[in-house]
């Protein structure tokens, strides 16, 4: 499918990509299905994304099974997210992830949860089966040192505001 101006289309399904806004901020998701035109509901290009919350942990050769099982657990999120919203790759997920999450789990929280139990099953198979390694990895990245100290700075000063005004209130 080319757009106009001689665009191709390439956030397609099962494209890896990477929230840039919310919660999940810096979580891996795929693309489950996209709406390049958008919806009655939403009326952006948006798609929903299945991704991985709480990813899984490193796991050791001395680790008996149960803490291997503990430590291999995923926490899924689906979710519509708006194309400004996210960043692709260059990866690809094989997954057949438009049975688990149908059109209808947008809408009923009940729906959304029985899907995202479905896609942690998925993606926790996927995990096992050792394919696809560099979706199940915490992505790695370093706030500027600078940044850091001035955001912990200005907590402490808002923190030290906060207590100035509460004596003089008393």
């Amino acid at each position: 499918h080319d757009l106009p101006g001689g665009m191709v289309k390439f956030l397609k399904t099962g494209k890896v990509v990477i929230v840039l806004s919310g919660r999940y901020a810096g979580k891996k998701a795929v693309i489950v299905k996209n709406y390049d035109e958008g919806t009655s509901g939403r009326r952006y290009g948006h798609c929903v994304v299945a991704g991985i919350a709480t990813y899984p942990r490193k796991v050791t050769r001395r680790m008996g099974k149960k803490a291997i099982s503990k430590r291999a657990r995923v926490k899924p999120f689906v979710k519509a997210l708006n194309y400004n919203h996210m960043m692709p790759t260059r990866y690809a997920l094989d997954l057949d992830l438009k049975a688990a999450v149908p059109v209808e789990a947008m809408q009923n929280p009940t729906t959304r949860e029985k899907a995202q139990k479905e896609v942690k099953g998925l993606f926790e198979g996927r995990y096992r089966s050792g394919k696809n390694k560099w979706f199940f990895t915490k992505l790695r990245f370093q706030i500027p040192r600078a940044s850091l100290q001035q955001h912990v700075c200005r907590r402490a000063r808002t923190r030290q505001m906060g207590r100035s005004l509460a004596k003089k209130k008393k």
